[in-house]
């Protein structure tokens, strides 16, 4: 199972000699990666390389197949309240505030000038947002096709694409939403193909301009989310394994460009913010993140720290082999690792690890026993445990009982594409249909028709719910730094966010039922200085006497 016909055991061909490299060469013929250090063998007797027979639709079906999964993410309701936050940010930046100043958000910057560009294309809909992670996921199984063709060509090309379509495309990870996970999967995984081809090609300028376009895409995906870091180191230390000194060069070429990339982009938020406020955003914040859930005792914080450490060992064992399982392995292992650490089983955060699990896949046949009696399959046992101990904690969330811990998308996939076609031929209402979403989606729709009605758009607001929606659906203008209401509670807690929506006295406030006792004593405000005005079911809109 851990032998492929791609870059075999020798990428910098470490274990054979200068005769034998020169041998597979010619065997290799005209297969990409044939030149140079990454000479791509013959084994087994199989012809190697993406020479080998790959069914001219071995795209097109998938992404026909990934385009029909993403259809109904078109239609969708606004309903998530991370797509919320990040519009509402989006839009903020745009009217005026100042990113991690004067509007509160934890993702790095590039995320909100994509969803600005589709809300300046398609308006504040879900439509241009859910368009735009259509086309990165579509980027994403380009690349998985990709690795495929050039690591394990033939049937499984096509069947590995499919996999990859299936898991990108339902709901069950996410893949019908527009969130940080859904847009950094595409540079990602076309910096592994980039890291593949600077690891294949012979030392010299090709080999510099495919490491630091790694590193810039790479970068994009930090850029989204910080998580891609990880993925990042992955790249580098697979370049700076690699035998030979220029192997070094090529992976601080990577590291270079990701970096400076990197400074670019958050170099007008430090500027504007300040640095102190940008790192504590971006970096620091987190820390509370980790905390709030991750009960720190022997049974929760052991089994990480062993899957920490069989990562570092995995990779100090396989840095010999240099193959591409060794790149695939770590990539797997780290995105499994990152997303487990906070112990929030967040099924979108499986959605980055699914792309080198499908290209892995790709490598699976029928294994034998010579084969495990080989040094290059025990090399990899480490990484692959690493990426087994995480997979196991995911699944020890999963069954826990806490909110974040339970699959909530199987049920929401189950009846996600039958309710799109019953809306479609008219059986299943509008009422109906944004309710299968959520509850709170009728409550926004009533109130914002109510304060239209009554020509309060664009009054100040605090809209005290985890959907914050209305702001920019109304519209309305927010009082408070973060958009998202459960964001305020995290940062400034409790008793402060109560004490400044009093002192700030915003005209409106929207107040849904399940946000009444969960961020805070907000009911003897309301008594106190305002009038319900409007009630639905699960919300109500207060307005400020006088």
């Amino acid at each position: 199972m851990l032998r492929a016909a791609g870059l075999s055991e020798g990428v910098g061909g470490a274990a054979i000699s200068p005769r034998q490299r020169g041998k597979q060469k010619l065997d290799a013929g005209s297969a990409a990666g044939a030149g140079g250090r990454g000479a791509v063998a013959k084994r087994d007797g199989r012809a190697s390389g993406p020479s080998r027979w790959v069914p001219p639709w071995s795209l097109t079906v998938p992404v026909l197949l990934l385009l029909l999964l993403r259809l109904p993410s078109l239609f969708e309701p606004h309903w998530y309240t991370d797509e919320a936050g990040y519009a509402n940010t989006a839009w903020l930046m745009t009217h005026g505030k100042v990113l991690y100043l004067t509007v509160w958000n934890n993702k790095p910057p590039l995320l909100f000038w994509i969803y600005d560009l589709a809300l300046a294309w398609f308006g504040p809909g879900e439509f241009g947002l859910h368009l735009f992670s259509t086309v990165a996921e579509v980027a994403a199984l380009a690349a998985i096709w990709r690795l495929l063709r050039e690591n394990w060509p033939g049937r499984w090309c096509w069947m590995g694409t499919l996999v990859g379509a299936l898991l990108l495309g339902l709901p069950l990870l996410g893949g019908d939403l527009a969130l940080p996970e859904n847009f950094l999967i595409a540079p990602e995984a076309w910096a592994m193909v980039w890291v593949l081809g600077a690891a294949r090609g012979s030392p010299g300028r090709r080999q510099y301009l495919q490491a630091a376009a790694a590193g810039v895409l790479v970068a994009l995906a930090c850029l989204v989310q910080q998580t891609a870091a990880g993925v990042a180191v992955v790249g580098v230390v697979f370049l700076a394994i690699l035998p030979g000194r220029r192997s070094l060069v090529a992976a601080a070429t990577m590291a270079v460009s990701g970096v400076l990339v990197i400074v670019l982009g958050l170099m007008p938020a430090v500027l504007a913010a300040g640095f102190h406020r940008v790192f504590y955003f971006i970096v620091t914040s987190y820390g509370d993140y980790t905390t709030n859930t991750l009960p720190l005792n022997l049974a929760s914080v052991a089994p990480r720290v062993a899957g920490g450490v069989l990562l570092v060992v995995g990779v100090l064992v396989a840095r010999r082999r240099s193959s591409a399982f060794l790149l695939l392995w770590g990539w797997l292992a780290v995105e499994l690792f990152i997303y487990m650490l906070p112990n929030r089983a967040y099924p979108f955060h499986l959605l980055p690890a699914a792309v080198p699990l499908v290209v892995l896949l790709g490598a699976l046949k029928r294994p034998k026993w010579p084969t495990w009696r080989s040094w290059a399959a025990w090399a990899f046992v480490p990484l692959v445990g690493s990426a087994l101990v995480s997979g196991a904690i995911w699944g020890s969330m999963f069954a826990g009982t806490k909110p974040q811990g339970s699959l909530y998308t199987i049920a929401r996939s189950a009846g996600y594409y039958p309710m799109f076609v019953g809306r479609l031929v008219g059986v299943v209402g509008l009422t109906e249909y944004d309710d299968f979403y959520d509850r709170r989606v009728l409550a926004e729709q009533e109130a914002g028709r109510w304060i239209r009605a009554h020509h309060l758009q664009g009054s100040t607001a605090v809209v005290w719910s985890a959907d914050s929606w209305a702001y920019l659906l109304t519209p309305l203008t927010p009082v408070l730094p973060a958009p998202p209401i459960y964001k305020d509670f995290d940062w400034l807690g409790g008793k402060q966010l109560l004490e400044r929506t009093r002192r700030l006295h915003p005209r409106v406030i929207l107040v849904t039922d399940d946000a009444l006792t969960h961020f805070g004593p907000i009911q003897q405000l309301l008594n106190a200085r305002y009038r319900e005005e409007e009630v639905s079911a699960g919300g109500a809109v207060w307005i400020l006497r006088g």
